[in-house]
């Protein structure tokens, strides 16, 4: 649902370009800033890029851009301009005092569209913790002009100080409670997380918009919300994917990631992203029809960095091959990632993917031979829980079994039914 207070305003984007920068990297980042605006419900009307030898420490950009972008903004009326950078508090104080009007950065932009899409009590908490950590060093713009109309008394604080010092209080007690909330949600996770020990859990990541609910869908069933859009899945998801293997395999729907994602979201949604670092195995979806799909593989293998889940096995699913207007990228693309699964979420059979998964984990798994004293043969319905019985027998001494499951399972299956063992070579 997009907010009533940028839907159809009209938004123009600015970029600067600094030597480091080439013209093909800030066209690419102001066509995404372009699909997040869309996104928040403003109507983009056009885009304006100046090339400078460094960032004006004070408005961002030149006086004679600004005053350009000004005339332009009255002509035109636009009413809502936007930088595909980040800006300093100060920055964005003075090109909104400049300008009169509302001035966004790209992190501001992706925060507010994470606030419309928080559709459950946990997303809201944690979309509202980014936004008060972003907003907590912005204060002084905010109340700095009562102190300028009204001044202050030599040696004392003036109302705008006073104020900011009231609500610095305010939403430092406010972040505080929010973390601690959201740790609490981290514990109730840590415990869901220990009752599903015995599943092997797979998780979705990969770009904003990349398909990851719908495939989701196709695998489980789960009817997670699909929309083309960024950011319209904020909630991890798990169902169960394979409800007849041993151990159940779980799938997990995730955020998408976006380049620039603000440290803030990362930190915030760090309870939600626990699942993307637990997980045995990662879907690394990419859209394939996508231009510029390497650059998102990279920034999502970074995010994936910072989130503690480099080390996590994956499997590189192109998603989306049907829009791929150009077969000779799609060949390109088979031959430089000879090991990546080649899907359309929504048309193709999910039968191969879960076959690709299937011998993933079969290739982990250990065969072992125990043995079962007939007391605790109550025990059984566990080692059907961790494992698969490949073979059982009664005999004389207790029932005899062959377990396949993972080495981790077959440890819990020893540690927690004392009397299951490895039954003794027969004597020659």
């Amino acid at each position: 649902m997009i907010g009533p207070i940028f839907a159809g305003q009209k938004a123009l984007l600015i970029a600067v370009q600094t030597p480091h920068h080439s013209s093909t990297d800030i066209a690419e980042s102001l066509d995404e800033l372009s699909d997040l605006c869309r996104s928040l419900g403003a109507e983009v009307v056009g885009q304006a890029v100046q090339a400078r030898p460094k960032i004006d420490a004070g408005t961002f950009i030149g006086s004679g851009k600004l005053e350009e972008i000004k005339v332009r903004a009255q002509a035109e009326g636009i009413s809502l301009i936007v930088f595909d950078n980040n800006l300093s508090p100060s920055q964005g104080e003075n090109l909104e005092r400049a300008l009169e009007l509302i001035v966004l950065d790209r992190t501001q932009v992706i925060l507010e569209i994470f606030a419309q899409n928080a559709r459950t009590h946990e997303s809201a908490v944690q979309v509202s913790l980014a936004q008060l950590e972003y907003m907590l060093p912005r204060l002084v713009g905010l109340w700095a002009h009562l102190d300028r109309e009204r001044g202050g008394i030599m040696g004392s604080k003036g109302t705008g100080e006073k104020q900011i010092d009231i609500d610095r209080s305010l939403i430092r007690s406010r972040i505080a409670r929010m973390r601690k909330e959201l740790q609490h949600v981290s514990q109730e996770r840590s415990t869901q997380k220990k009752r599903r020990d015995n599943c092997l859990l797979v998780s979705l990541v990969g770009y904003t918009n990349a398909g990851k609910s719908t495939l989701m869908n196709r695998l489980t069933d789960a009817e997670v919300l699909v929309e083309d859009r960024l950011f319209a899945t904020l909630d991890s998801t798990t169902r169960v994917m394979e409800r007849e293997t041993r151990p159940k395999i779980l799938l997990s729907d995730t955020v998408g990631f976006i380049r620039n994602l603000p440290h803030e979201l990362v930190a915030s949604f760090r309870s939600t992203l626990e699942t993307v670092r637990d997980a045995d195995l990662l879907l690394h979806m990419v859209d394939l029809g996508h231009p510029q799909y390497e650059d998102h593989m990279r920034t999502t293998e970074s995010v994936l960095a910072e989130i503690g889940a480099a080390g996590v096995p994956r499997l590189i699913v192109f998603n989306k091959i049907d829009q791929v207007k150009d077969k000779s990228a799609l060949l390109l693309a088979k031959r430089r990632y000879p090991e990546a699964e080649f899907t359309s979420a929504l048309k193709d059979d999910s039968a191969p993917l879960k076959g690709r998964i299937a011998e993933f984990f079969e290739k982990r798994m250990v065969t072992a031979p125990l043995r079962l004293g007939y007391r605790d043969a109550q025990e059984l319905a566990n080692i059907y829980r961790w494992g698969r019985v490949d073979e059982l027998r009664y005999e004389e001494d207790g029932i005899h079994l062959r377990v396949t499951s993972t080495p981790a399972n077959l440890e819990r299956i020893r540690a927690h039914i004392p009397a299951a063992e490895e039954p003794q070579a027969a004597e020659a």
